[in-house]
């Protein structure tokens, strides 16, 4: 069987005064993060955590935050769980489909220093496997988040080679 992987880097250090309890506990679950003086690393070895689960009693301070309540965070965990983050035990959280892109734009959006945040990732596969290597990269800014795979520009750049001439369409 192949094992496939998505190392990932955040490339900038987040200033941690930047970010709001809530979504330092919750970036902390979705990647490996590292602390340097005042600023979080954020990063991966083998792909972000898109399948959270979290202890009612440690969320509930961070949702109670005022700071929090204006966040995609704290949006989508109360639209997503409502009461049940009033109960007791562990909640499960869909982070995946945008989720933590989501939760980094908020954070660039109120950032004094930050005017954008670069994400990369690779592809890569125990075995040898046609679609088992790649990439991508994702800009986040304030207004729009930007993103494109290797196989995405393999496409264009296919694409613009037929439009030259230099090759017949596959």
């Amino acid at each position: 069987m192949a094992n496939y992987y998505t190392p990932i880097v955040v490339q900038q250090a987040i200033p941690a005064i930047d970010l709001t309890a809530l979504e330092r506990l919750l970036l902390a679950e979705i990647f490996d993060m590292q602390i340097d003086d005042d600023a979080l690393y954020l990063c991966s070895d083998e792909g972000v955590s898109d399948m959270l689960y979290l202890d009612v009693e440690k969320l509930r301070p961070c949702l109670d935050d005022p700071a929090a309540e204006s966040t995609t965070a704290w949006k989508q965990i109360v639209d997503q769980h409502g009461t049940a983050v009033l109960g007791d035990g562990e909640i499960e959280i869909d982070a995946s489909g945008g989720w933590w892109e989501n939760i980094l734009q908020d954070v660039v959006r109120r950032s004094d220093t930050l005017d954008h945040l670069s994400v990369i990732a690779s592809f890569t596969c125990d075995k040898m496997r046609p679609d088992g290597f790649g990439g991508m990269a994702i800009l986040i800014t304030a207004d729009q988040t930007r993103g494109q795979s290797t196989h995405d520009l393999m496409a264009q750049f296919i694409a613009e080679a037929v439009a030259a001439g230099e090759m017949q369409p596959i």
